[in-house]
């Protein structure tokens, strides 16, 4: 499936057709020939002119609201014991230092240690998330002379990556099965793609 544009120049219908097998071979660099297309979704895209909105003005701070209560609350360093605030008594300047906990009629947002919220002139929540630092992220290995540091992997960049890279793998199969005449591939998807 390839999805093509309309054709402006011509009210030919066969002008689609000729987009289509263009762009296929563009895409795939042959042809298949002796084969019907098929029209399987026709799509409208509305594009409507304006300005773009002004970025919000900047709100001066306020600083901490007065807290709700308080409650007892466990973070990566135990138990600790947190102020709550209520998200409607929030305005707009006001900063919340976390550790701490925002409740609202719908939701409840948990200020981690070292994060920081700040209440913008729309009302909404802007968190500033600190960057941890652990003692054990770089190990000095003193055992060999050179003094190899290893470095250890953070675990969200780790996944981001091998998720990137399956999908790579994911898109190369999915144009090997598009592509492909063997009933094997097509129909069977028995193959592999690998980086």
């Amino acid at each position: 499936a390839i999805m093509i544009l309309e054709c402006r120049d011509s009210d030919s219908p066969l002008s689609h057709a000729r987009t289509f097998v263009d762009q296929y071979h563009r895409e795939f660099g042959f042809e298949l020939e002796g084969r019907d297309l098929l029209i399987d979704d026709f799509r409208v895209r509305a594009i409507v002119p304006g300005a773009t909105p002004a970025p919000p003005p900047s709100v001066p701070s306020l600083g901490a609201p007065p807290a709700f209560g308080n409650c007892r609350a466990y973070f990566e360093n135990g138990w600790e014991t947190v102020s709550t605030y209520k998200f409607e008594d929030l305005k707009p300047g006001h900063e919340i230092l976390g550790p701490a906990i925002i409740v609202q009629s719908i939701s409840t947002i948990v200020l981690e240690i070292g994060c920081k919220a700040f209440v913008t002139a729309d009302g909404d929540l802007d968190i500033t998330v600190q960057p941890k630092k652990h003692e054990d992220d770089v190990h000095m290995d003193t055992s060999n002379e050179d003094q190899k540091v290893e470095i250890k992997e953070d675990p969200v960049q780790l996944s981001i990556f091998a998720h990137r890279f399956m999908g790579i793998a994911e898109q190369m199969g999915r144009t090997l099965a598009r592509t492909a005449i063997s009933v094997n591939i097509k129909e069977r998807l028995d193959f592999s793609c690998a980086l």
